[in-house]
C-alpha cells in the first residue's frame, strides 16, 4: 500500500467516524482501543477512495476504446 503524507479531507473524517459510530453500535470495539481504531478508518477512507478513482478511470478508457 502506498504511504500518502496529504492532509486527511473532510470527507476522509467523517467517514471514518461513520464507520467508528457503527462498530460502537454493534460492540466491535473497545473504549480503549477507539483512537487506534479512527487512525486505522482514516487511511481505509483515504485508500478506498484511491481505489475508486482509479476503477472509474480504467471505466473511462475501457468505454473510449470501445
Amino acid at each position: 500500500m502506498k504511504i500518502v503524507s496529504a492532509p486527511y479531507t473532510h470527507a476522509h473524517s467523517f467517514r471514518a467516524l461513520k464507520r467508528l459510530h457503527k462498530a460502537i453500535i454493534r460492540n466491535q470495539v473497545l473504549p480503549c482501543n477507539l483512537h487506534k481504531l479512527y487512525q486505522a478508518m482514516l487511511h481505509l477512507e483515504r485508500y478506498v477512495e484511491r481505489l475508486n478513482r482509479k476503477r472509474s478511470k480504467n471505466r473511462a478508457s475501457s468505454r473510449i476504446k470501445a
